[in-house]
C-alpha cells in the first residue's frame, strides 16, 4: 500500500512519523521524487537543512520542479532577507502566496519539518493552518494534491501526536526492521500505514520496504500480524511451525479410540426414556406419577430394600 500512496494514490494531508532509530526524510524525499516524475510542481518548506542538503540524491529533472524555500538560514528573519521565509510567516495566506507565482495544475506542498514548527509555534495554531492551506490555495485557484509532512516523534507527547494522526489522512509511521543489519538509506524499514480513504473507510497494513538510490521506494512485502522474530527474518518459503498446545504435559488429553468409543456410548443425564417421553407429551390428569429410573449401580432388592445400607 505505502507504494501505492507514495505513486500518487495518496491526498490530502501525508504524515510521516519517524524516531531516532529510523529517519524519515529519505522517505519524504520519495513523496518529492514521485510527484516530480508526475509532472507536478514541487513546493519545499525546509526548517531543518539547507537547500543544498535537501535537492543532495535528486536528479536534474526532479531538481528542475521543485521551488524551494529556505526558512533554515535565517528562521527568525534576523537577516531581513527579502526572499526569506521565516517563521513568523507560517499561515494560511503567506503559504498560499508563495505558491501561486508557480505554474499552474496540481501541486505538492512540503513541510520539513513539522517538528520544527510544532516546537516554537503554539500547537493550536500549526493544527489550524494544515487544513487551511488547501482550502485558501483552492480559493487562489491553486490545487494542493498532496501536503507532506515530517514529524520526529520522539520530540512529542503521545496526545499531540494522537492530534495529528487524526488530522492526517495518510499516517505514516516508521521503524527499523528487526533483522536489519545495515546502515544507510538502503537498509529494510518497516512502515506501519493508516490510510483513511475519501468514503469514510480505513485501511491499515504493516510492510517492509527499503530505498534505492534516487529515493526510489522497493516493497518488501507485509510482515506478519504475530511479527517477526528477533533472532532474525524467517526463511522465503518456509512456514514456521505452529505450537501444539498439548505437547509437553504431565497428563494427557487425547483419547485413544476405545475411549472415545466408551464416551460416546454413555448417555447424556437430560436424555429421556421412552416412558417418560411419552408421559411428557401426555395429557395431564389431576393424579400426579413418580417415575424412577434406576442407575446401573442400584441393588434393587424388593423384599429387603434397606439391603445395601450399611447398618
Amino acid at each position: 500500500m505505502l507504494g501505492e500512496l507514495v505513486a500518487g494514490g495518496a491526498e490530502g494531508l501525508v504524515l510521516i512519523q519517524d524516531c531516532v532509530a529510523c529517519e524519515g526524510r529519505t522517505l519524504l524525499k520519495s513523496f518529492v521524487e514521485a510527484s516530480a516524475r508526475r509532472g507536478e510542481s514541487v513546493y519545499v518548506f525546509s526548517f531543518e537543512v539547507p537547500e543544498e542538503e535537501f535537492k543532495a540524491g535528486f536528479s536534474a529533472e526532479v531538481t528542475s520542479r521543485i521551488r524551494f524555500h529556505d526558512a533554515f538560514q535565517d528562521p527568525l528573519g534576523w537577516a531581513e532577507e527579502p526572499r526569506g521565509f521565516t517563521l513568523g510567516d507560517f499561515s494560511a495566506s503567506e503559504l498560499v502566496a508563495r505558491l501561486t507565482p508557480g505554474s499552474p495544475g496540481p501541486a505538492t506542498v512540503v513541510l520539513d519539518s513539522l517538528s520544527w514548527l510544532l516546537l516554537r509555534l503554539p500547537f493550536a495554531g500549526v493544527c489550524q493552518v494544515l487544513p487551511q492551506l488547501p482550502r485558501r490555495a483552492k480559493a487562489a485557484g491553486l490545487k494542493i494534491a498532496q501536503l507532506v509532512t515530517l514529524v520526529h516523534g520522539d520530540l512529542h507527547h503521545l496526545g499531540q501526536l494522537e492530534a495529528l494522526h487524526a488530522l492526517a489522512r495518510v499516517m505514516v509511521a516508521l521503524e527499523l526492521a528487526p533483522w536489519n543489519v545495515c546502515q544507510g538509506d538502503e537498509a529494510p524499514r518497516v512502515a506501519v500505514t493508516l490510510h483513511r480513504k475519501k468514503g469514510g473507510k480505513v485501511l491499515r497494513k504493516k510492510e517492509r520496504f527499503t530505498l534505492l538510490p534516487g529515493f526510489l521506494l522497493k516493497h518488501l512485502g507485509e510482515v506478519p500480524r504475530d511479527g517477526v522474530s528477533e533472532g532474525g527474518r524467517p526463511e522465503d518459503g518456509k512456514a514456521s511451525p505452529t505450537a501444539d498446545p498439548a505437547a509437553n504435559l504431565t497428563f494427557n488429553l487425547r483419547l485413544s479410540e476405545a475411549e472415545r468409543r466408551a464416551k460416546e456410548s454413555v448417555p447424556l443425564p437430560y436424555q429421556f426414556s421412552d416412558e417418560k417421553k411419552s408421559s411428557l407429551l401426555q395429557t395431564p390428569t389431576s393424579q400426579g406419577k413418580i417415575y424412577y429410573e434406576p442407575d446401573a449401580a442400584d441393588d434393587i432388592d424388593e423384599e429387603d430394600p434397606d439391603d445395601d445400607l450399611d447398618v
